[in-house]
Order: C-alpha cells, then structure tokens, then sequence
C-alpha cells in the first residue's frame, strides 16, 4: 500500500507535540484506509493525548476489532475503561443520592467482574508480548485495587509486576514515581512495636520507617532527572525535610523554583515550603508555633481564656525548641484537671523567669479603658509634683499576648536619667512588672494599680521600691526590693526609693547608676533587669518553698509536688529562648 501524502505531516506534527494537528493528518489518512488498524491506533493515541479519553476509547476498540490480538491496546483499553469508571464531573448532581443496598450490591459485583476481566485481558496482553511494560505496570496497578475500591502498598504479586516494568523501560518515569508513592505510603505504616532507631519523628509528631523514605527520596530524585519540570524536586523536598536533611532540602526546592515562571501560580506554595525548611528546619517549628499561636483568643481574655492561651503560648515555645506539636501540648493540657492546673500554673511560673523582651512602643492613652487611663492621670500630677519628668505613654506589644490585655504603662525620669518610674493598671491579675501570675487557687480576683521606682547600677545592683502587691516573689539578693503600704503617698515612694539610692551608693562609691532618658534606654534597662531576675530564678529551681506556699495557701500539698515536677519538665523548652539582658 503506498504511502499516504498525509502521513509523513501526521508524523512531524507528533514530534511537536501538536496532536491536534496529527489528529487531523490521521483522519484524512484514515478515511482513505478506514480498515488499518494500526492508523486507528496512531488515532487513539492523538485522542488520549487530547484527553478525549471517550473518543480514544471508542478509537481503541475499533482496532481490536480488526485486530483482536494487538497487545498495546488490549493494554490501553483496560486502561481508558478503567478511567472512565472514575467519578465523571458532568454527573456529579446524579450521584447526590445514597444507592440502595442492592444498588450497591450490584456495583460491588459488577466492579469484582469488571476487575477479573481486565486482570485476564493484561495476563493475555503479555502472553503476547511479554516485553510490553505498559502491561507490567497496569497489572501492578489492577492488583494494588480491590474490587471496593481500597488500595494497598503492600502486595507482593503487584510489587513483582512493577519491578518486572521498571526492569524493562528504567526511564519510565510514571512507573518511577509509583514506585516512590508506594515507598511513602509504606513509610508512614509503622508498626506499633517499631523501635525508634527504625524511624524518624517529624516536628509535627508525624513517624516514618526511615528506610522507605529513603528509597522514596531515590526514585523522586530519579523521576526529576527524567521529568525536568518542577513537581518532583518538590516531592524529594518534602522527604528529605521529613528525614531532618534540611539544607538539601532546601536546594530540592530552589531546584523546583529555578524550573518555574516567574509568574507561576506554584511559587507561593513552593516558597512557603521552602521556608519549612530555613534554619536547619526551624522554619517549620516557627509555622507550627504561629499556628498554635493563632488559637489563642485575641483581645483582653477571662479566666477560662487565660488557661487555654497559658497553654498554647507554652505548647508553642516548646515547638520552637524542637518538641513535636503532641509532646509539647500533651505535657500542658494532661487529662486529670490537677496535672492540667499544676501544668498551667508551672507556665506561669516559667513566664515571670522568662519574660518576653518588652518591645515598647508609644501609645495614645485615649484608646486605653478608662480604669487604667485615670490611674495613669492621677500619678502623672503626683510625680510631676517631685520632680520626675514623664518620658511616655507607651505599651509593651511583645507582652501583651503573654498579659491577655492591653495595658498603658506610664514612664517617668529624673533629671539624670537614673532613677525612673513606671505606673500601671491590671486587671485582675499582677506579680511584678509587666508579668502576671494565674493565681486561679487562690481567688484573688482584684485590679492592681502599681507605680514603682527603678535605679539599676552597673555593678550589677538593682533597687525596686514599689506599692505592696499580691506578688509572692522575691529575688534574695539579686534584686533589692521594698514594698511600702498601698496607702502611701506618691512623693513618700519617691523619696525612699531616694534614699535608698544614696545609702547604696555610699556603701559602693565606684557604682554608677545606668540611666534611661527615653523608651530605647527603658527598653534596655528592662531587658537588663530580666536578665538578672531569670539568672534569679533558674538558681533556686523557679519557685522557692515559700512562694509556693503564699501561692496556694490551703492547697499547697495538693498541687505543690505536681508544679514542681512540671517545672523540671517544662523550664527545657524555655531556656535557649530566653531574652537577653
């Protein structure tokens, strides 16, 4: 039969990948010789290639009619009835309603028949050309599907039948990639008696056969040599972050990026994951700590608010030291309500040694509410009237999630700068400066309205005289604290903190005071302060005898041992985050 004028255009138009166009050269070619079945073949595959998947199998069971033992379309027509029997988007609205139980039966048995017959129509295929890899692979595929619908990683007759494929076409990346998906799956099927050494722990609690990953991890980086796009450098970044191989990771995803548009959709995505990946996977740690983070209720919290923030805050810092997200909540939200409110307490005990850095910034003391605004008026006149200069209005932003409210701070100097004050107004809840304890065993629910004077020396001295408060901590010699009675006056306070301040520097001649003259200088000054009440408390085991015993009052022996196993095991997730003096 000579050759047809149209088909050496319907070859030059599938070597460019134009199928619409080899469509076309087919079908004159066709009409001229519609009984060829190897024309009809070339059709169908330009149909597949459209995703005319109907069509090309319509075009597929025309070339077994002609010829009934061509074994590529004995493949390729289980293969399109096999898709086609896929939910179809065009009657999604058909499916809306349950099937009856003898509907179902009937599916049930209809698929069972249907898989049998395939099963037997790809055996045939290979008796007559066992080399077909197409039928290799859909064998392995058929046998991995049960008649309902389940799929397994696990079936050794399914896994023979895709090495025998990946035996005879290695560069097949389809057969490549799931080889890599069925790895993956296994790995995340670990036995319950696996010991540990078998298996990696992702940050989010996620365990994995270490093996199966990595030979997951070798077919993904095989199937991205093959494909040259972007999606299998993602695959095999994904793994290698799941192995902790964070830096190779991260040049998986620049890999993928180099191989998108500059205005692909995909980039966000990719960038996103990448940043899992940053700082020796830190970048994950920080995305699961902000999303615990994000739970906590925004704006002034209750009491019951207060507990579930104490323990998301602490579960995140324990995220971003490297717990995974259930150790770290597990540890802070138990089932027995003592372990949860000893837990809860430990938290609180934790954020008064380990502050969160202030972060001040000015405010407009209009949007405050109104109990703290005019405690804040009112010594305002009163320091005035001593000679102290008010520096700002200011809140501390880097507390105020810790704190549950906003709370307007008033910042005041003297004319060197190194002796300040600071005047604030809580509710319900204070221990000291910008930290609060839940004193929820005691039921002292009142506001606290605090004004306290501040001098730190550069030899490591630092003088509080405040207000008395509910506080029940000390910092032994560390910090020199005086409380005075509630009911003294503004310019009393002043004038003790005074001279205190001469006694001290009598006694150390050499010792200078550090002064602060605006927010930077009271930012640093705190920071300072921090530093030396944590060091404090890290010395003592976070919480004295005595302090426990103000706190709970009657209920010490209840809750006192839990609190302070709680602090042995929870002060490590703290202490590489601590703020810097």
């Amino acid at each position: 039969m000579p050759q047809h004028p149209q088909f050496e255009a319907f070859k030059s138009a599938w070597r460019e990948r134009d199928y619409a166009r080899a469509l076309a050269h087919i079908d004159a070619v066709i009409a001229a010789h519609p009984q060829v079945a190897s024309l009809l073949w070339y059709r169908a595959n330009c149909l597949e290639k459209l995703e005319r998947y109907r069509d090309a199998l319509l075009s597929v069971d025309t070339v077994l009619s002609l010829q009934p033992d061509h074994a590529p379309a004995l493949v390729r027509q289980v293969a399109l009835e096999w898709s086609r029997d896929a939910p179809d988007e065009d009657h999604e609205d058909e499916q809306d309603e349950d099937p009856t139980p003898a509907q179902t039966a009937e599916l049930e048995r209809r698929n069972a028949e249907q898989r049998r017959r395939h099963i037997a129509q790809l055996q045939r295929a290979l008796t007559l050309d066992p080399s077909l890899a197409d039928a290799c692979f859909a064998l392995s595929q058929l046998l991995r599907q049960s008649a309902d619908g389940d799929w397994t990683a696990s079936d050794p007759q399914a896994d023979a039948w895709l090495e025998r494929a990946i035996a005879l076409e290695p560069d097949r990346m389809e057969f490549r990639a799931a080889r890599a998906e069925i790895h993956e799956l296994r790995a995340m099927q670990v036995p319950d008696d696996a010991p540990d050494d078998v298996c990696v722990t992702t940050f989010s609690g996620m365990k994995y056969l270490r093996t199966e990953l990595e030979a997951a991890l070798r077919e993904f980086t095989q199937c991205a040599q093959l494909d040259g796009t972007h999606r299998y450098h993602l695959k095999a970044a994904k793994v290698l972050h799941n192995l902790g191989r964070f830096d190779e990771a991260l040049t998986q995803y620049d890999l993928a990026l180099e191989r998108l548009p500059a205005d692909a959709p995909q980039r966000p995505y990719v960038l996103d994951a990448r940043a899992r990946s940053e700082n020796n996977g830190a970048g994950e740690r920080d995305q699961m700590a902000s999303l615990l983070e994000s739970l906590v209720a925004a704006g002034d919290r209750n009491q019951d608010d207060d507990t579930a923030a104490t323990a998301l805050l602490g579960a995140a810092r324990a995220v971003r030291k490297g717990k995974t997200v259930s150790e770290a909540v597990a540890a802070r939200v138990p089932e027995s309500p003592d372990d949860l409110m000893a837990a809860n307490i430990a938290e609180q005990i934790l954020n008064v040694a380990y502050e969160d850095a202030p972060g001040l910034v000015a405010v407009d003391s209009a949007t405050f509410p109104a109990f703290q605004r005019n405690y804040a008026a009112r010594q305002r006149k009163a320091l005035a009237a001593t000679g102290f200069r008010h520096l700002a209005d200011a809140e501390a932003v880097g507390m105020t999630r810790t704190l549950g409210q906003r709370t307007l701070l008033g910042f005041y100097a003297d004319d060197s700068g190194a002796t300040t004050v600071d005047t604030f107004a809580l509710k319900p809840k204070w221990p000291g400066f910008v930290a609060f304890l839940l004193l929820a065993v005691t039921g002292k629910w009142k506001t606290h309205a605090m004004t306290e004077c501040t001098t730190l020396f550069d030899d490591g001295g630092f003088l509080m005289t405040q207000y008395e408060n509910l506080s029940p901590f000390g910092y032994g010699d560390a910090i020199d604290i005086e409380r005075l009675p509630r009911s003294t006056a503004v310019a009393a306070l002043v004038a003790r903190h005074r001279q205190r301040v001469a006694t001290y520097m009598q006694a150390h001649p050499h010792a200078r005071a550090l002064p602060a003259t605006d927010l930077a200088g009271i930012e640093a000054n705190i920071r300072r302060g921090q530093a030396i009440k944590r060091a404090y408390r890290q010395s003592i085991g976070y919480v004295a005898d005595g302090e426990l015993r103000t706190m709970l009052g009657g209920h010490y022996d209840r809750f006192a041992a839990k609190i302070r196993r709680k602090l042995v095991e929870l002060a490590p997730d703290r202490e590489e985050s601590a703020v810097n003096g």
